[in-house]
């Protein structure tokens, strides 16, 4: 990888990032209440990555649009776009198992987190 990759990559993270940001307070999560700003984000994301995916030839572009940009805006898209791509080439079983250990240990990675950092 070049430095042009890392530094394009780092400018599309860091505005990915503030837009995430400015979602959130906008739109700040309740528990109480539909995580309207991380859906819009992660579901934005997820269309915009198979969108610019399919577009775009670049890998320079790609660097700043889909690893930065989507990639700091959120993670979802970059799951989205790797479940699609097992589909898309027939790996079903492969794509629904990836799937469904993303969601459960993530979430139960997040739990774990919680509670080690009760302990510590």
């Amino acid at each position: 990888m070049s430095f042009q990759f890392y530094l394009l990559t780092a400018i599309g993270g860091a505005l990915g990032s503030i837009v995430r940001g400015i979602m959130g307070k906008f739109l700040p999560f309740q528990t109480g209440q539909f995580a309207y700003a991380t859906f819009s984000v992660n579901m934005l994301g997820c269309f915009f990555i198979g969108f610019l995916w399919m577009k775009i030839d670049s890998d320079q572009i790609k660097a700043l649009t889909i690893t930065g940009f989507l990639g700091g805006l959120t993670t979802f898209s970059g799951l989205g776009l790797e479940l699609m791509r097992y589909f898309n080439e027939k790996q079903i079983t492969l794509g629904v198992l990836y799937g469904l250990l993303s969601l459960t240990l993530g979430i139960f990675l997040v739990w774990l987190g919680q509670k080690s950092a009760e302990i510590i």
